[in-house]
């Protein structure tokens, strides 16, 4: 849990004029709605470390979901098509190329609950697993 020293400060702004310049789009594999569940969430964070998932509405009421990273300067926009959506993506580092990704290795593998992710925290770094789920691993060296 971060102190309220650590909070990062929420994206603001023309969130349009965010993602005005996309370098890619594609259909979205996975919805961006799962990120509501916890576990995805969760997931979600430990694949695009310090990346925001923002919720707004269109002018005429539908759904608008993004995620940025602020700190790498990322996002990506997800657009509401029927029952599928459209992902947009720019910046330097594809957010939910990295996200979607760790969810459909999770679904995968069955989705697995919480009490399977394994933590191993050293000085160099944050190492994080899913048991039997090879694909499920992640680093996040500390600087």
């Amino acid at each position: 849990m971060q102190a309220r020293a650590q909070a990062v400060a929420p994206v603001a702004g023309d969130l349009s004029a965010r993602t005005a310049y996309a370098e890619s789009e594609r259909h979205a594999l996975v919805s961006p709605l799962v990120l509501e569940e916890w576990m995805p969430a969760f997931l979600a964070q430990l694949a695009a470390p310090g990346t925001q998932l923002v919720r707004a509405t269109n002018g005429d009421g539908s759904p608008l979901r993004y995620l940025f990273d602020p700190e790498r300067e990322s996002f990506a926009e997800f657009l509401v098509d029927g029952e599928s959506w459209t992902v947009r993506q720019g910046g330097p580092v594809a957010l939910w190329d990295d996200v979607e990704r760790s969810l459909v290795a999770w679904r995968d593998a069955g989705a697995p609950e919480i009490h399977s992710v394994r933590l191993r925290v050293t000085p160099a770094s944050h190492q994080c697993w899913i048991d039997r789920a090879p694909s499920l691993r992640w680093e996040h060296r500390i600087t």
